[in-house]
């Protein structure tokens, strides 16, 4: 890790003249490299593959840094999937080989890269490429959550939740993207993380640092929506259930 931390430091650096979006991506790599370490620890992984899981979350947004120097925009939408980007920089000239130098994990590293921001996961995943992947999925979507609150981001609100999305969160469904109807429902794709978390660990983190209450209070105390405040508490009811079923 050493090796491969200041080799992406060294690759990171390039970027910075770029301005203060490129280190706060940086800053948030770090924190998802702290969160993968404590699920794989939570699980019992061996230290060989504790040490690969913050590998895994040390380099799962490497492609953010040229998607902003391209585009300046981290919206996939509007530029290019970065998690595919991601795989494809690691993959040019065999770059992995400058953050580990056995080949062994190649396909754990680059499809955890890969599909760390999809929908869901394919179906033809080995077990441990399905382990790595859901381990970065969690850790990036909690530090994501604490954007949310402990940063104060705030996503643009113009509605209530549309029928269809407001629907799928009281079914306890994860949001996919290309069901959005309008800019309050970007808000529930936060909100429906909970429904793609994996580990017990990351029920309980969430559940001591209350993420959840306090983005949806931010939202209630921005809104004079009345329907839409209403659809806040009953997902909270939901979440809050859900979070509370999966600690036990």
């Amino acid at each position: 890790m050493d090796r491969a931390t200041k080799e992406f430091l060294n690759y990171t650096d390039k970027y910075l003249k770029y301005g203060e979006r490129i280190k706060l991506k940086v800053n948030h790599t770090f924190r998802v490299v702290d969160l993968c370490e404590n699920i794989a620890k939570s699980i019992n992984l061996s230290d060989e593959y504790i040490d690969l899981a913050r590998l895994v979350g040390l380099l799962h947004d490497i492609g953010r840094f040229e998607q902003w120097k391209r585009f300046k925009t981290y919206k996939d939408s509007d530029s290019i999937d970065h998690a595919d980007l991601g795989e494809e920089i690691l993959k040019n000239n065999n770059y992995l080989r400058k953050f580990i130098e056995e080949d062994k994990y190649d396909d754990i590293i680059l499809k955890s890269v890969k599909y760390h921001n999809k929908y869901k996961l394919p179906n033809d995943l080995s077990e441990d490429e399905e382990l790595f992947c859901k381990i970065i999925r969690d850790a990036d979507k909690i530090d994501i959550l604490y954007l949310y609150t402990i940063k104060g981001i705030e996503l643009e609100i113009d509605n209530e939740f549309s029928e269809d999305i407001f629907k799928s969160l009281l079914e306890m469904r994860n949001i996919s993207r290309k069901k959005l109807s309008n800019k309050t429902d970007r808000l529930a794709i936060s909100l429906g993380f909970i429904f793609d978390m994996n580990f017990i660990d990351s029920f309980k983190y969430l559940k001591e640092k209350d993420y959840y209450n306090t983005i949806i209070d931010m939202y209630k105390n921005k809104s004079n929506n009345e329907k839409l405040k209403e659809q806040l508490e009953l997902v909270r009811e939901v979440i809050n259930n859900y979070i509370e079923v999966r600690v036990c």
